[in-house]
């Protein structure tokens, strides 16, 4: 885990170090990014960080479907949590289990696994049953016989929290929830954005170099086992008293 603050710097005297971020506004020529750059800087460092919460699990969450008989698509929003009290939504027609105090984030990248409500891992995906569910979209889920359980427990991919920066902000208490192993990857990518964006893209070739280098290290990751993902799993219906 490292802070925005140190992630910035480390890039002004490596990745950046031949340029001048002021220069990224009129009249501005600091040698450390200008504050007013810093939601341009964090833009490209939220798409680098889904770039990396999509190739690896680095967060693995969990919510929980109240199933009806009358519905077999179920679509992973938080149109349809409990705890929504904004949501167009119903409350009946609303299926998403969850509580204020620990409400469904809206972050689905991938549906991993889904459990019923004895803990037994159900079939995804697969054409040759008839109670596999599917998942047509990355949030979306077709449950062919909603009746055959009662709640199911969908584990996903989670997205990361995103990054919002004003100029009152303190970089060192913003926190990137990325691993030290994939901090380089992330720098990488962050500069193969900002070498494209530049004025009359004259640093192409650069940003393809540094996005050949972000896909060198995320290979170099994976071949040599450097990021052990989470666990899966049946984990709280016991704790909920859905068992």
């Amino acid at each position: 885990m490292i802070t925005l603050h140190d992630l910035l710097s480390n890039m002004t005297y490596g990745e950046f170090s031949q340029l001048s971020l002021g220069n990224f506004l009129p009249d501005e020529h600091e040698n450390e990014p200008n504050p007013k750059s810093y939601k341009q800087l964090t833009s490209h460092v939220n798409l680098g960080l889904t770039a990396l919460y999509s190739e690896f699990v680095l967060v693995l969450e969990e919510i929980y479907i109240q199933l009806d008989e009358a519905i077999t698509t179920y679509v992973l929003s938080f149109d349809y949590a409990v705890s929504n009290t904004a949501s167009p939504i119903d409350l009946a027609d609303r299926y998403i289990v969850d509580t204020a105090e620990i409400p469904f984030n809206d972050n689905v990248l991938k549906v991993e696994e889904i459990y019923d409500d004895f803990g037994n891992r159900l079939f995804t995906n697969d054409d040759t049953e008839d109670l596999s569910i599917m998942t047509p979209t990355y949030r979306t889920l077709q449950v062919p016989w909603p009746n055959a359980w009662n709640v199911i427990a969908v584990q996903y991919r989670a997205n990361h929290k995103r990054v919002s920066v004003t100029s009152a902000t303190d970089l060192t208490s913003i926190e990137i929830f990325v691993p030290p192993q994939l901090e380089e990857a992330l720098m990488f990518y962050v500069a193969s954005r900002v070498f494209a964006s530049l004025p009359g893209n004259a640093d192409s070739s650069e940003s393809n170099d540094y996005f050949r280098k972000y896909q060198s290290k995320i290979q170099e990751v994976r071949h040599q086992g450097l990021y052990t993902q989470p666990e899966s799993g049946s984990w709280r219906f016991g704790d909920n008293g859905w068992v």
